[in-house]
């Protein structure tokens, strides 16, 4: 069985121990866009009998992924709209910082040749650059775990932005890299509805709906307990002026 790290790229950043990091909240809708891709696509590798773990942009801080040596560590990501154009690419750490850059190397490239056909995104590999090379996860991961970060288009590229809002279409098309790169075959349909029930717990974002409503009534109680405070010490004021005056 090969065990695999799927990280949602930004997920709770602004949470992480490395301050430097918390701003690095990525491109318009991202993060809503790498949590659907990491939680469908982990369910579907799972179908295909990986051993996947989900974590999120503070993978960093979790010893259990940090410790273990994988058969791969994979980020997902888009690019935000800089360039004018879409397309995206697949990534590997800088060689010279990598000890499994042979691995990093071969995985990325099966997974660029089924992923962009697949899912009809252009592939762009000169778009790779030093955020990538040197993605801060690359340092904090164990030697022997092969490295991939997938720029799956550009976010608000107007022929991109429909694809990748297809999750299915997405996320099949890395798996099929995926199932390539380890020699699984991809014969078995794929249900869009199907539902695995595994010891793995699907990443949530931090602040949903619920917690947000619960949050703003708080906010409201603190703001009218700080104004009724004031209130009360105008009052106070007041009641003080009065004695002084009959004095």
């Amino acid at each position: 069985m090969r065990n695999i790290v799927i990280g949602a790229g930004h997920i709770n950043i602004k949470y992480n121990s490395v301050i430097a990091l918390r701003g690095s909240t990525g491109a318009p809708g991202e993060q809503e866009f790498t949590l659907r891709i990491a939680n469908r696509l982990s369910e579907i590798l799972r179908q295909k009998g990986f051993n996947i773990k989900q974590t999120d942009a503070n993978a960093n801080d979790d010893p259990t992924i940090t410790k273990t040596d994988w058969d791969l560590a994979l980020f997902i990501h888009y690019d935000a709209n800089v360039y004018g154009i879409g397309g995206g690419f697949v990534d590997f750490p800088e060689p010279s910082t990598d000890s499994a850059t042979a691995e990093s190397q071969r995985i990325v490239k099966v997974i660029e040749e089924q992923y962009f056909p697949n899912a009809e995104i252009t592939n762009v590999p000169a778009r790779r650059n030093a955020n990538t090379k040197y993605y801060y996860m690359w340092k904090y991961l164990t030697a022997k775990t092969p490295c991939a970060i997938i720029e799956c288009g550009v976010g608000q590229d107007a022929h991109d932005k429909v694809i990748l809002a297809d999750t299915d279409r997405v996320c099949n098309a890395i798996a099929r890299g995926i199932c390539a790169a380890f020699s699984v075959n991809w014969d078995t349909p794929i249900s869009p509805t199907s539902s695995t029930i595994t010891n793995e717990t699907k990443i949530p974002q931090i602040e949903d709906k619920q917690v947000k409503d619960i949050k703003e009534e708080l906010l409201d109680l603190r703001a009218l307990a700080i104004e009724n405070k004031n209130q009360i010490k105008i009052l106070g004021d007041k009641i003080i002026r009065g004695r002084q005056a009959l004095e």
